[in-house]
């Protein structure tokens, strides 16, 4: 069966905090544009227990949040054409973005498409998401004050995190599978320095123990064998994020990571017109904020593009 053309002037892939700031300044401009976002709006705010660091509230479910954002949606007029992005191309200067059963064909794409979270593939672990365990230590640290954690990993964003840690929980375990760290010496000899961290190598998590909340964690060393259970009410996942760019089939638009690198203009180095916000950018800090303030510079960008082009 032939799939629908529909020619827009601007393309919209992400309906998160990213996605939809973009979506409302645009439409404030009077640009023609589509938002397509196959699932929930909101993005991966929906799936946050709570959030305490976004401008304007103290504290909010992360759905609550992300009910915010789409009603901004509404309060525009602004819809999501629900279905899931299977490709983007670009020929003859036009990008093409293939979904289900629709094929939309504009002038300018922006990305904004977001990450998911590396799992550890352990029963239990998205039962007690939100019950013991978080994949974000800045976003919920707070909560496991004075209690015992444990963080699993072993790059800059798990060492950072972990030295964040630090300083709010009783005992931190770090846990890597590797005797050696993947991340910066410096920050592993400033993890080092604090009292209450106990770093476990060479050690791979294999249960997640818990019915309603998490109770423990049962660690296997690498080298001997030996396991070890871990009494912990928190547990931080973090062994990487994979950012949602698999869709894209441009040469030289991502990087060794599968991101795309951009311009003080937001648009990718390497393809004109081809725009990127949140957390599909190449950088450690993906903050809900972070990734509002990047729209706002596409917006400009696409402007300044568009007069130009």
């Amino acid at each position: 069966m032939d799939k629908n053309i529909i020619n827009k002037q601007i393309c919209i892939i992400g309906a998160g905090p990213g996605g939809i700031t973009a979506a409302v300044e645009l439409n404030k401009l009077g640009f023609d544009f589509v938002l397509i976002d196959g699932s929930t709006p909101g993005g991966k705010v929906n799936i946050a227990p709570r959030v305490d660091n976004y401008p304007g509230y103290k504290e909010i479910p992360g759905p609550d949040l992300a009910m915010v954002f789409y009603q901004r949606l509404l309060d525009n007029n602004i819809s999501i054409f629900g279905e899931n992005v299977i490709s983007l191309k670009k020929k003859n200067n036009k990008f093409y973005v293939e979904c289900e059963d629709t094929i939309f064909v504009c002038d300018v794409c922006l990305c904004a498409s977001g990450t998911t979270e590396k799992k550890l593939n352990l029963e239990n672990e998205d039962k007690l998401f939100g019950h013991g365990i978080s994949y974000c230590a800045l976003c919920d640290g707070h909560f496991f004050k004075g209690q015992d954690v444990a963080v699993i990993g072993g790059g800059n964003a798990a060492l950072k995190e972990s030295i964040y840690l630090a300083d709010l929980v009783k005992i931190l375990y770090v846990i890597h599978r590797r005797n050696e760290f993947r991340g910066s010496l410096k920050l592993v000899e400033e993890l080092k320095q604090k009292d209450n961290v106990k770093i476990l190598t060479p050690y791979i998590p294999i249960k997640i123990i818990g019915d309603e909340t998490l109770k423990s964690l049962e660690i296997l060393n690498k080298e001997t064998n030996e396991s070890l259970t871990l009494s912990i009410q928190g547990l931080f996942p973090l062994v990487g994020q994979n950012p949602n760019t698999s869709y894209i089939q441009i040469d030289n638009v991502l990087d060794s990571y599968k991101c795309i690198p951009v311009n003080k203009d937001m648009m990718s180095i390497n393809c004109e017109g081809l725009f990127a916000v949140g957390d599909v950018l190449p950088r450690v800090i993906k903050q809900i904020y972070l990734s509002e303030f990047d729209a706002k510079q596409a917006v400009k960008g696409i402007v300044k593009y568009l007069k130009h082009a």
